[in-house]
């Protein structure tokens, strides 16, 4: 019982090497507390063409009055949670209308930078179509909610929100996007549907 006893040296000593694990790669997420998966997961709008669910689909979100936009897009990001990641790959195209040129119309591609945040939810039985998603199957497809940093083709940045809500899900989840671009805000979401699929790294 006498070895209970701890110095502050000893403590000092117990962070400093901890401080050296994490820098020769033991991950973060040992002492952070993180929950992390395996893989990568993959983020769609999708459509719905001949009874399958494939890439492609458009959803739309609007700002306060008539500004609104509309996105396209597809990507992935590591399955991770509780901190932000830059090994994100994807985007799509987007289209904002407004009749007041302050609330930065226009069009063109935006690709995603950063992963920002990712929650899987509860849900997850495929609706009663075929999965044509790249990668993906009815098995591995999961609602959830992601934001994802994103840079547009014209300078401006912003965080793009999707959110899939799939049969099981709680009634209080939506399922399409929100978005801000520059210090516009379409937080109204106007629907378009969306999946996630978990993938394997050989997939991505």
């Amino acid at each position: 019982m006498k070895d209970l006893h701890i110095t502050r040296r000893q403590i000092l000593k117990g962070a400093g090497a901890a401080g050296v694990v994490s820098v020769l790669g033991v991950p973060a997420a040992a002492f952070a507390g993180d929950d992390e998966g395996q893989g990568r997961v993959r983020w769609d709008l999708i459509q719905i063409v001949n009874g399958c669910v494939s890439p492609g689909g458009t959803s739309s979100a609007q700002a306060e009055g008539a500004t609104t936009i509309m996105m396209t897009g597809s990507g992935t990001f590591p399955n991770v949670r509780n901190r932000c990641v830059k090994g994100v790959r994807g985007g799509g195209t987007w289209t904002a209308t407004s009749d007041d040129p302050r609330c930065l119309p226009g069009s063109g591609h935006y690709r995603v930078t950063e992963l920002l945040s990712w929650t899987p939810a509860p849900g997850g039985h495929f609706p009663p179509f075929e999965d044509c998603i790249p990668g993906g199957t009815k098995a591995t497809a999961t609602a959830g909610v992601v934001l994802l940093r994103i840079s547009y083709d014209d300078g401006k940045s912003g965080v793009l929100t999707v959110d899939c809500h799939l049969p099981g899900s709680p009634d209080c989840m939506f399922e399409g996007i929100t978005a801000t671009r520059d210090y516009v805000d379409f937080s109204h979401w106007r629907g378009g549907p969306t999946v996630f699929h978990y993938l394997r790294e050989h997939e991505d």
